[in-house]
């Protein structure tokens, strides 16, 4: 009888030790919307807390925008809110035991890249093509301007640079033959440029200059 009313007395003891403990796990839960009040739905919510254990949770939401997470450790956590479409959105938000107020989001739309607009990391991509310029590596620099060009068509005075870099690349070549393709292409970069500026001084030097030299071979 004893033995039973302590196995008893165990079985409420490790009940009310799992109440406890769920009772004591954190929540968080809310919406996600447009900028106009519409439900998201299928959005990705995430929060992260590197001193908590486990440190990462992810909710999607429903129909409604709505999404729900159970088990966070009471803290501070960092949300990030992302779905197909919309810029993402990321916070830091308070998790306690209690019930606390639904978080709500808000996404605005993302337009996605603007027609002829550069590159947000323009810049970069120049630097680096400089880089391989002057490092005397042609091939990987005409590749790199190439690809500036076909990503930014406004960006039109790299046409000069990869003029410049066929140029360089033929006066090492040769092959008679391969030296001639080389100019022509060059003379396409130049005729590029000046589609843009009729009177940019550099191009019509430079294609002045190429169709004299390959007159003379």
């Amino acid at each position: 009888m004893r033995l039973q009313l302590r196995a008893l007395t165990a079985s409420v003891a490790l009940l009310l030790g799992v109440a406890a403990l769920a009772s004591a796990q954190g929540r968080a839960m809310g919406t996600v919307k447009d900028t106009t009040g519409k439900a998201i739905k299928g959005a990705t919510v995430r929060a992260s807390n590197p001193d908590a254990s486990p440190s990462q949770f992810a909710s999607a939401t429903d129909d409604r925008g709505r999404w729900a997470m159970i088990g966070l450790r009471s803290g501070t956590w960092h949300f990030t809110v992302e779905a197909p479409g919309y810029f993402t959105v990321e916070t830091n938000a308070p998790v306690r035991v209690a019930a606390a107020p639904p978080m709500q989001f808000a996404l605005a739309k993302d337009p996605g890249p603007i027609p002829d607009a550069l590159d947000r990391n323009i810049q970069q991509l120049i630097e680096d093509a400089a880089s391989m310029r002057e490092a005397g590596r042609i091939d990987q620099a005409l590749a790199a301007y190439q690809d500036i060009r076909t990503r930014n068509p406004k960006l039109t005075s790299v046409n000069l640079v990869i003029g410049d870099l066929y140029r360089r690349k033929a006066t090492q070549e040769t092959d008679p033959g391969a030296r001639q393709n080389l100019y022509r292409q060059a003379l396409d970069a130049y005729d590029l440029m000046l589609k843009s500026d009729a009177t940019n001084e550099r191009a019509l030097a430079e294609s002045a200059a190429i169709r004299a030299a390959t007159r003379n071979e």
